[in-house]
């Protein structure tokens, strides 16, 4: 589907990201958030990330701030920016007593020098970004990463699911549960359009891999695509049969491409 130049050079302003918007399930991860933990997809990604102590990790994006504590938790000397004020707001709360560098900043233009993170973080930022400006924020993201480190970016949804898939699928999921399936159509028609510039499939997440330049790279799609069953959207659904089924299929990459949401771009320098 093209997207029309409206969309393309569509900038959401900073104050879209407020203190409503974060403390609330548009921001993934709010349930767990509330009671302390992160949520599988973030626990995956800190596990993909594969810290140890004393390394320098940055995170891009960092909302309310949790994931990146996690980080610290390992051992890591963390360094976060956010396009947010809100945001950095939040996630100071959570670095009392901790040395942790965070600040507002644009990734489009990373206020760090070359060279000086072992790990960089991005994740659920990417689709908030027109194309071009996404280019500069992983080109960023590179120049600021250490030699023999690397930089993991997450975005979601799969343009391929949403567009093609989910509008099919959804008769027989609301079978299954009528309530999610209103409450994904509000997400997806309503919510995403205000802030989403420019989604990704995992074709489109290589190619601008490979406009932005990078040589040693990894595109792939979490084969979890249920999420464990731990997800908002995903814990109702793991007792069917047929979504068993789905869950099962989806360590087939072919399968992954059309049904699986959570897309991951790693970087090594």
């Amino acid at each position: 589907m093209k997207k029309s130049s409206k969309r393309k050079s569509r900038n959401i302003p900073p104050e879209v990201y407020d203190k409503a918007y974060l403390l609330s399930d548009y921001l993934e991860g709010y349930q767990e958030y509330k009671e302390g933990r992160l949520s599988s997809v973030k626990q995956s990604e800190l596990n993909l990330l594969e810290l140890k102590n004393g390394m320098h990790m940055l995170e891009v994006g960092i909302g309310r701030g949790e994931f990146l504590y996690n980080c610290s938790k390992k051992g890591a000397i963390v360094t976060g920016i956010d396009y947010s004020k809100d945001a950095i707001d939040i996630a100071r709360r959570h670095f009392e007593g901790i040395d942790a560098d965070l600040s507002v900043a644009d990734a489009r233009s990373l206020p760090f020098k070359s060279n000086s993170f072992d790990r960089v973080f991005s994740g659920d930022v990417l689709e908030h970004m027109t194309y071009e400006d996404g280019l500069l924020k992983i080109k960023e993201m590179h120049r600021v990463l250490k030699p023999g480190g690397f930089m993991l970016l997450h975005t979601s949804p799969n343009t391929v699911f949403i567009r093609g898939v989910y509008p099919i699928v959804k008769h027989l999921i609301k079978l299954i549960n009528k309530p999610l399936i209103e409450n994904l159509d509000y997400n997806i028609k309503v919510v995403c359009p205000k802030v989403h510039v420019d989604e990704y499939n995992f074709f489109s997440l290589k190619k601008a891999a490979r406009k932005a330049g990078f040589q040693d790279y990894e595109v792939w799609i979490n084969p979890d695509i249920l999420r464990s069953g731990k997800h908002r959207y995903t814990e109702s659904l793991t007792g069917n049969p047929l979504m068993k089924l789905a869950a099962f299929m989806g360590r087939l990459s072919f399968v992954r491409f059309f049904i699986g949401n959570d897309l991951y771009l790693k970087v090594r320098k």
